[in-house]
């Protein structure tokens, strides 16, 4: 039984005195409380029981009556739940916990409008019914009354300051326009407790809200930084909010000469800048430049002597290091910055050759162009890594590589790869994998297919798969992030991830044994090959992979021949809309001949952010691909790419028997708006509509989920 039914317990004594069936404290109400009791620990045959007996001797028991409906209700009777609760009703018109339990079954129902009724006749009766409250703002809030909504849930919150009650109003804050007051209702709920829910809420806030504006809310710079530690989100979606709230702050927002050799002025001792700079590539050219400044005075100042430079910035190096690592060394450099380099490089490589000591600040300047693991001797670093004060440096860029390298050898290949774009695709990743990422999203809690798919499209035509283990299959995992993430939210049966470069699945069978999953399959295949596995899958994923094939429809075909009726597949493709800028660029780039190298892509990212910022081609910058090495690569040198219209899409999945379940993408609110009259966001000639009107709508691809239809026969 839950905080309502006992609280509800609490006062029927003085409900049954007033209809007759005794004192409080008499035979009668001792039994109730048994009921209840029984009803409470899941004894539901007991509590059906124990009621009936209560109506046998005192038919109008409005108690009574009432929690048999429920009983009935959780029992799949409902019908019959309705008829008891309306006798409750009958029996005892003052009593508001029969009004609310028949809006919480009319509300199942789907009877919004007939359950918002019952509980505000609950709430005329009892204002403080918390329950009631909070159910009446949740359906005020489907049925998109935001403002009406906050109202009910802001006393919800006031009555009963609970986890979940922070939730609701936050969310209707949030839908109502009003990120700033729905921050606060999020980091005060943070503070009383560590709800997973309110951490999923800041990160959908953070990434609505003005950082202006986000940064005058106590607590806020905090949350953020644990956001990326713990984290609450994949860092990335964080990293430019990040930056943003980084270059607000005086010590960050002063660009400093190189030549003035400053001691990491930029704030070495600032979470959220350790934060960010350890988990995942700075977003923000403006915070890019103030990094490749201060890496360029820290050499100045400490690089040209290995054995005694002193180690007082020691910190913010080491994060600023790890930082280049995670980048791939996007970072501008200048040819004489490169002499000294190669020069403090020569001179470390010696000492370590010879047994010498080599001062920590000199190791981490050079980790900061290029991978410790490079160096001359490196492997009697990684030896001493657990004593170093750089261990979790040499850690990232001796150990880990070095992992990889033995993983490498021991990755299966279930298929040939002959197609020619096939083996291009693959030369290009193995030379950079695609993408580094640090870590998943911690304690998320496992939802299963149905509860995934019906809590992120509760409108869709969804034929549920049931209760059983799943088989999945991750078609193009790269470095496993997408794999891993399925894996803790589906708790498949099996998983088998597939790729077609071995850099690629090396890193991503090392992250995995990382977050402590052994039961992942990961080998290098071709998707074209697959049937020849004689598998079938009853979830795909094939995220950003079809785009990058010889032919993404008869790759797309391929993988829905391995799905059986009712199968899903989760689909993410390059919108030639959204990508329009995208195009022109890499067409810029093929006609003048740049090369896919790191010099070449640095040189590149260099001719596109000195141009003026009403430069069209300027806005490239803004892309989060464009921020890494194999990204930037992936965004404009890429040696295969396809860009999608949602026609096509549409025609596609009419052909192959695919019901489109739902886009993921945050303009659905937009959507809803433009078409109120397609409550499933499932009509693709309306976002083909809407995508003409807002371009940039699916910029980071369309995605989404799409289910297989019944055969003809079933």
């Amino acid at each position: 039984m839950n905080r309502k039914e006992r609280r509800a317990a609490a006062t029927t004594g003085a409900t049954a005195a007033v209809l007759g069936t005794g004192n409080a404290t008499g035979p009668g109400e001792a039994l109730f409380q048994q009921a209840l009791q029984a009803h409470q620990t899941g004894r539901l045959p007991d509590a059906e029981l124990l009621y009936r007996n209560i109506l046998a001797l005192t038919p109008r028991h409005s108690g009574a009556l009432n929690y048999l409906g429920v009983l009935h209700h959780q029992t799949g009777r409902t019908e019959s739940a309705i008829e008891l609760i309306r006798q409750a009703i009958a029996a005892d018109r003052n009593n508001a916990e029969p009004r609310y339990s028949l809006g919480l079954i009319q509300a199942s129902l789907g009877r919004d409008a007939d359950a918002i009724v019952q509980n505000q006749k609950a709430l005329k009766l009892n204002p403080r019914h918390a329950e009631a409250r909070t159910n009446l703002g949740l359906l005020l809030l489907r049925q998109g009354r935001t403002r009406e909504a906050a109202d009910h849930l802001t006393q919800a919150l006031a009555l009963n300051p609970s986890q979940p009650a922070y939730e609701n109003l936050a969310q209707a804050l949030l839908q109502d326009g009003r990120a700033g007051e729905a921050i606060d209702v999020v980091l005060r709920g943070l503070r009383d407790g560590d709800s997973a829910n309110l951490k999923a809420i800041f990160v959908m806030i953070a990434r609505a809200i003005d950082p202006d504006d986000a940064i005058r809310h106590a607590g806020f710079r905090d949350a953020l930084a644990r956001a990326l530690t713990e984290p609450w989100c994949r860092p990335r979606d964080l990293a430019r909010l990040c930056s943003i709230v980084l270059l607000r702050q005086p010590t960050v927002a002063t660009v400093h000469d190189a030549r003035d050799a400053t001691d990491a002025a930029i704030g070495s001792d600032d979470p959220l800048l350790r934060a960010l700079l350890t988990s995942t590539p700075v977003m923000h050219i403006d915070l890019e430049r103030r990094l490749t400044t201060e890496r360029r005075a820290l050499l100045d100042r400490f690089g040209s002597d290995p054995a005694a430079a002193p180690n007082d910035p020691l910190g913010f190096a080491e994060a600023l290091a790890r930082q280049c690592f995670i980048n791939e060394y996007v970072f501008a450099i200048s040819d004489d910055e490169q002499r000294k380099v190669d020069a403090l490089n020569d001179a470390v490589s010696a000492r370590l050759a010879t047994g010498e000591p080599v001062a920590p600040m000199a190791l981490a300047l050079s980790a900061a162009y290029a991978p410790l693991h490079m160096l001359a001797g490196s492997e009697q670093l990684a030896a001493a890594a657990d004593m170093h004060p750089l261990g979790a440096l040499i850690t990232q860029q001796i150990r880990e590589p070095h992992m990889e390298r033995d993983i490498r050898a021991t990755i299966p290949a279930l298929t040939p790869i002959t197609d020619a774009v096939s083996t291009a695709v693959r030369a290009q990743y193995e030379e950079h994998p695609y993408p580094r990422w640090t870590t998943h999203v911690a304690n998320r809690p496992p939802l299963g297919v149905d509860h995934y798919i019906r809590a992120r499209f509760p409108a869709a035509p969804y034929r549920s798969i049931g209760a059983r283990p799943v088989d999945l299959l991750v078609a193009g995992c790269g470095t496993g992030m997408h794999a891993i993430e399925r894996v803790l939210e589906f708790q498949p049966n099996r998983t088998l991830a597939i790729d077609l470069s071995t850099s690629s699945l090396s890193y991503a069978i090392r992250k995995s044994r990382e977050a402590g999953l052994t039961t992942i399959a990961f080998a290098q295949a071709d998707i074209l090959a697959l049937p020849t596995l004689g598998r079938t899958f009853d979830v795909i994923d094939a995220s950003g992979v079809l785009h990058h094939m010889g032919d993404p429809l008869l790759g797309w075909r391929t993988l829905a021949g391995l799905l059986p009726p009712g199968g899903l597949m989760h689909v993410a493709l390059y919108s030639a809309a959204a990508r329009r800028e995208i195009s022109a660029v890499r067409e810029m780039v093929s006609d003048a001949g740049w090369a896919p190298t790191p010099a070449g892509l640095r040189a590149l990212r260099q001719m596109i952010v000195d141009r003026e910022s009403t430069d069209p081609l300027r806005r490239i910058a803004d892309f989060p691909d464009f921020f890494s090495t194999s990204e930037c690569r992936d965004l404009l040198m890429h040696v295969q790419e396809h860009q999608f219209s949602l026609p096509e899409i549409a025609a596609f999945l009419d052909a192959e028997g695919f019901d489109l379940l739902g886009f993921e993408t945050r303009a659905e609110a937009g959507y809803r708006r433009r078409f109120p009259n397609d409550p499933s966001a499932t009509n693709l000639a309306n976002w083909a509509e809407f995508e003409a009107e807002h371009p940039a709508t699916f910029a980071e691809m369309y995605q989404f989920w799409i289910q297989k239809r019944p055969s003809p026969a079933a």
